[in-house]
């Protein structure tokens, strides 16, 4: 029997999968890359990019917890 070790390769997502998936537009994303503040895009060729799928989804968690960190802190605030 062969054995082989099969990793998964990195998915990556084009400019308009990008845009529908953070709901942001194509300026606001390049704004937010330049600020370092998005996951920089990936060269994919002469003419072509793409972001790693992974980056764009842990992007969308970060946001998330800092607006749950941020709704927790108020409310012990008010406490």
């Amino acid at each position: 029997m062969i054995e082989s070790s099969i990793t998964a390769l990195p998915q990556i997502m084009r400019l308009p999968e990008v845009i529908a998936t953070v709901g942001l537009s194509r300026p606001s994303i390049y704004r937010l890359m330049k600020e370092r503040t998005f996951p920089l895009q990936v060269k994919l060729g002469a003419a072509s990019v793409g972001w790693l799928r992974a980056e764009v989804e842990a992007w969308i968690a970060a946001r998330v917890s800092a607006r749950d960190a941020g709704t927790m802190e108020q409310a012990q605030l008010a406490a």
